[in-house]
């Protein structure tokens, strides 16, 4: 499989955009920002021998090729309700190559009418608004990302993804899922 454009994409989002995983607006926000700055802090004093940890982290839109090599990316706390957009997270770790296990959960506001999960194990919250995924990403220098697409049914509103890499305190990304105007 060709990553180079994976890296290139990857690479270009984490050194020019640094967002820290954060969003803007309201109290909530500022104080995920925080929270993931304290972990990105604990991570880069943590010796490498303690495991894989996010050192920073990226929220946004991406365009996918067929094969899903990433083609393009834009940080972004909005995405739009259009049936097939991808969306995720790249998160810059103190690994370079590897592969590394992560706990991922995804809240909605109100129950999709269909989780996709590729079919991939996963688990649900009793409201079906929570899905729970453990998994394992190839480590391409020094990123790992995982993206989502919008289906039929999504509802529109405030998401909330939350990241365990390894053993390491999570990083939250919240964002608004909205229709296109």
């Amino acid at each position: 499989m060709n990553h180079f454009r994976h890296l290139v994409a990857l690479s270009a989002a984490l050194t020019s955009i640094h967002i820290g995983a954060q969003t803007i607006g309201t109290t909530s926000h500022l104080s995920m920002a925080e929270s993931n700055a304290a972990v990105f802090k604990a991570c880069a004093a943590a010796p490498k021998t303690n495991g894989a940890c996010p050192l920073d982290a990226v929220f946004g839109l991406f365009k996918l090729a067929p094969n899903n090599n990433v083609l393009e990316f834009r940080a972004s706390n909005t995405v739009p309700r259009t049936v097939n957009q991808n969306y995720g997270w790249i998160l810059k770790l103190n690994q370079k190559s590897g592969k590394v296990r992560v706990l991922e959960r995804m809240t909605l506001p109100e129950t999709p009418k269909t989780w996709g999960t590729g079919g991939q194990p996963h688990g649900m919250s009793a409201d079906r608004k929570t899905i729970s995924m453990d998994v394992t990403l190839n480590v391409y220098d020094g990123t790992i990302s995982k993206s989502w697409d919008v289906a039929q049914g999504d509802p529109a509103g405030h998401y909330l993804i939350t990241a365990y890499v390894e053993d390491s305190a999570p990083v939250q990304f919240e964002f608004d899922v909205v229709d296109p105007q």
